[in-house]
């Protein structure tokens, strides 16, 4: 990078005074060579740069090539502009500029994203509120002088032939999997490529064509509604799939199921619940495997259907599911013929059948076909006949109503709308298609597509849909949702389009769909701060018609993800239109995240043939014992199982440890980390806490007020490399305690000792490795435990020692039914003592909660040998085992799926029965 005269002068190298003006333009040539010039200069000072180019170059008879990628933009825009005006007067020359435009506003959640990162890294946009669209930067070059000025983004550059042929996208998919077409479609539609030129040097320039949306002469109405903010990462998930749940009042549930999450695809989903509702929703935790660009359909009283879906976008999947509406239990039913993700796919009517049409098989393959989904019967494919239909993924399909007697085969048809979807050739299709499917009594299904055209009128711009409004590339779309109203208008909610990005006024459009014809009627704006991105959203109409959008975001490339920050209720006016108009409604119940579901594997050797339908699982109390020697403790260590042990002489804590001595102790102004919790549900998983910084007296009056605080100690000095040791961390404290002689050998073990202060809040399901004892000195606590054998049956993820299952208030259900919950109350001046494995959790039973954890090493070797500050690493062993059971899968990866899951399913017998030897 060449140096400026300023910076030149920093470093001692400026020059002399009463040297000629040639003499430092000389001086500013850093390197020349034959064909490569080098000049340090400053772009604000026009003039030196003149005169440093005249010394090395003939400027009335050179011909200029001016290149700005995303660099002209950190000046001052006026200084900007200066250059621009300046490059303008060299006789022939050309100025290429790569610079950040907000098209839909500074309030758009990408562009936020974008303009935050600029910030950040102290490199502030300078000029993109002064020229934030096309036409700004259009009409920037040409009142500066140039005459001849092209302007695209990048994203219309993408579908440009004249830029890339649909040969050379196609042949991208061979290079690397891809499947971010919405993110690269917002991303690409904030970037903007100037070509501008003061006269024809060797070729003609390109017909600047105006690729505007126009102005469509339509109503725009505003959804207003709520947001209910997310709590930590709870409710980030993207590319899920919506489903409707209901409990045993009827009251409805949403569920956004699957996707990704903050860091990888998600074997849950998030339960959404009104403010209204009066009971919870039984869920059960074996289901089907992580998953993303799947979809859910309603089929009525036959359940909800998943269909399969993708890992990677090179790997999709085939399998699919059915959740019976009466027991929210997954059944997995007929596969796909083929994997697919992408697909479009609509319920028929009010029946149980369903038409899938498209989606991508692989990473460069598009499914040509449509199937019909027939219960008991499978996945039927359809016979195409001749029609316009190109294959697409990632297409809005929805079926206009019930069957129809056919004359022709004295079947029943269905008839419904096809729109949008990326084709082969990587660009969004601009199809419109109507769908008749045939299904006759002994024949095969047969399925036509004609185009629908725009509404004929006379009055184009009452009708608001020449050729310059475009209607059709408003209406196509890639990953939008869509549904039918009862009025049979179709509504189209977020997604991408073509050529341009999807603006606020244009969210939501509303169309006429009961004819050959189509009519946009109106688009509605969200009218609620902060905006939501309509990607990667799950979007249901909930049962009194508003629309709830859950989850969604994008990552905005090297700048960060972007997350929608709660769950929107959009008050969508569902009722009659009057001219054309919505008549608003009442409001209704606002919609907000309520829990997490996660599932597990459902295997065979969980569940023995003879198993009961039990409705809950019995409890056993933990018996409570008094033991005097280290011998009698050895024994219960060797037998291990939990028990409460009493009457042990703790030290003078149990009467000292109040709030205000634990202050005076400690120092009111000392500082800790803790857990704050907008939930007394806490969950690992879902980090739904915050950690924050706090002085120990205002943590002690925050827990006596309610606050939910919860305080796990770390290490004073080292907390992200070494263990709790409460005799150094809080000395003053730690004088007061003792172990009792009868515990030797925990004491000779020991790992660590953390001091615990409970508010208001559970602790989630977990299990340590190594043992425990757990002396509870201020307050009481419920703990239930449950024993190693109960893992497969309480929804831990593989590699994670938590679960985020609230056990307290599921312990009633059928959910748990088949586990062994152990429970303990636990009063001042016990111990319980937790085995290793043991999955417990707690609740508190008093306002404040003061407990010392001691962790100690029963093992004499087989420990992780990495890191380990909270004790509850996975043994070596099992660390290694996951290693290698992700090599032994990927040697099956180049196998058919049947042939993959059939010899995968013989090893996990295999090793499950190694397990029992």
């Amino acid at each position: 990078m060449a140096a400026t005269p300023k910076v030149k002068a920093q470093q001692g190298l400026g020059l002399e005074k009463g040297r000629s003006t040639k003499q430092r333009a000389l001086d500013d040539l850093v390197m020349a060579s034959d064909q490569y010039v080098e000049i340090g200069c400053d772009l604000r000072n026009i003039s030196d740069i003149e005169k440093a180019l005249s010394t090395v170059i003939d400027v009335a008879h050179c011909e200029f090539m001016f290149v700005a990628e995303v660099s002209i933009t950190y000046m001052e825009t006026e200084g900007a502009n200066s250059v621009i005006q300046w490059a303008s007067t060299l006789g022939q020359a050309e100025f290429c500029l790569l610079e950040q435009i907000i098209p839909d506003g500074d309030d758009n959640p990408f562009a936020k994203t974008m303009l935050a990162h600029f910030e950040k890294l102290k490199t502030p946009l300078k000029s993109v509120f002064t020229y934030p669209i096309v036409n700004a930067q259009r009409d920037r070059f040409v009142k500066r002088g140039w005459p001849q000025v092209d302007v695209s983004t990048l994203w219309q550059i993408w579908a440009d032939d004249q830029w890339l042929s649909a040969d050379e996208r196609r042949k991208l998919d061979a290079i690397e999997p891809f499947d971010e077409w919405e993110e690269f479609a917002i991303f690409a539609a904030h970037y903007c490529v100037v070509i501008a030129k003061t006269n024809s040097i060797t070729t003609q320039p390109a017909t600047s064509i105006s690729r505007d949306l126009g102005t469509l002469d339509v109503p725009v109405l505003s959804l207003d509604g709520d947001i209910r903010e997310y709590s930590g990462a709870r409710g980030q998930r993207r590319f899920g799939a919506a489903m409707k749940l209901k409990n045993d009042l009827g009251e409805e549930f949403l569920s956004n199921t699957f996707g990704l999450g903050t860091n990888s695809r998600l074997r849950s989903y998030d339960l959404y619940v009104n403010e209204s509702t009066l009971q919870d929703v039984k869920t059960h935790h074996t289901g089907p495997s992580s998953r993303m660009c799947h979809t859910i359909t309603d089929l009525g009283e036959h359940g909800n259907l998943l269909v399969g879906g993708r890992t990677s976008p090179s790997s999709a999947l085939r399998d699919c599911w059915r959740l019976h509406k009466r027991t929210n239990k997954w059944q997995r039913i007929d596969d796909l013929p083929i994997p697919l993700y992408r697909h479009g796919i609509t319920r028929l009517g009010n029946s149980d059948l369903a038409l899938l049409v498209g989606g991508k098989s692989d990473a460069s393959n598009i499914f040509n076909g449509c199937l019909l989904y027939r219960p008991g019967s499978g996945w039927i494919e359809c016979e195409i006949q001749e029609s316009e239909y190109e294959p697409v993924f990632g297409s809005l399909l929805v079926c206009l109503g019930g069957p129809s007697h056919s004359p022709e085969t004295g079947g029943v048809k269905f008839d419904g709308l096809i729109t949008g979807g990326i084709s082969r050739d990587g660009v969004i299709a601009q199809q419109i298609l109507r769908w008749v499917l045939t299904l006759s009594d002994n024949g095969k299904p047969t399925i036509s597509f004609t185009a629908l055209s725009t509404s004929h009128s006379h009055n184009s711009a009452a009708q608001g849909l020449d050729k310059a409004n475009h209607p059709d590339n408003l209406i196509n779309r890639y990953g939008a949702s869509g549904f039918i109203s009862p009025e049979g208008y179709l509504t189209i909610i977020g997604g991408i389009i073509a050529n341009d990005i999807v603006t606020r006024d244009l969210d939501v459009l509303i169309i006429d769909v009961s004819s050959h014809h189509y009519k946009i009627i109106s688009t509605c704006q969200i009218a609620i701060t902060p905006r939501p991105l309509l990607i990667g959203a799950s979007i249901e109409k909930a049962k009194d018609g508003q629309l709830v959008v859950m989850g969604g975001g994008a990552t905005c490339f090297s700048m960060g993800t972007f997350w929608n920050p709660g769950c929107y209720t959009l008050r969508y006016p569902s009722n009659a239109f009057v001219n054309g108009v919505p008549i608003p409604h009442d409001s209704r119940a606002i919609w907000k995240h309520s829990r997490i579901v996660e599932l597990t594997e459902e295997t065979e050797r969980n569940h023995s043939s003879t198993s009961s339908n039990k409705e809950a699982a019995g409890n056993v109390n933990i018996p409570r014992l008094r033991i005097n020697t280290a011998d009698e403790f050895s024994a219960l260590l060797k037998a291990g199982k939990p028990v409460v042990l009493e009457a042990c002489q703790l030290g003078k804590c149990i009467q000292t440890w109040t709030p205000d001595y634990i202050v005076k102790q400690l120092g009111p102004d000392r500082e800790v980390v803790v857990h704050e919790a907008d939930s007394q549900k806490m969950d690992f998983n879902s980090k739904n806490f915050a950690y924050v910084s706090k002085r120990f007296e205002d943590i002690m009056k925050g827990i006596s007020d309610g606050q939910k605080l919860y305080l796990r100690a770390l290490s004073g000095d080292h907390p992200s490399d070494q263990p709790a040791n409460i005799k150094v961390d809080f000395p003053q404290l730690a004088e007061d305690f003792q172990l009792p002689d009868a515990l030797s050998f925990v004491k000779q073990n020991e790992f660590s000792s953390v001091l615990r202060i409970t508010g208001p809040v559970n602790m989630w399901l977990h299990y340590d490795v190594m043992a425990n004892v757990y002396f509870q000195i201020v307050g009481s606590k419920r703990f239930i435990l449950f024993p190693p054998s109960d893992v497969t049956k309480l929804s831990f993820a593989p590699g994670s020692s938590s679960s985020s299952i609230d056990v307290f208030s599921e312990l009633e259900s059928p959910s748990l039914a088949e586990t062994h919950p152990h429970e303990a109350v636990l009063k001042p001046g016990d111990i319980l003592f937790i085995p290793p494995l043991w999955l417990h959790t707690a609740t508190p039973l008093s306002n404040l909660g003061v407990a010392i954890n001691v962790f100690f090493r029963n093992l004499e070797n087989g420990y992780s040998s990495g890191r380990d500050v909270y004790g509850n690493r996975d043994l070596a062993a099992y660390e290694k085992g996951r290693q290698d059971i992700t090599r032994i899968a990927n040697s099956f990866g180049k196998l058919p799926p049947d042939m993959r899951d059939f010899y995968i399913k013989r090893l996990a017998d295999e090793l499950a029965q190694n397990a029992l030897q």
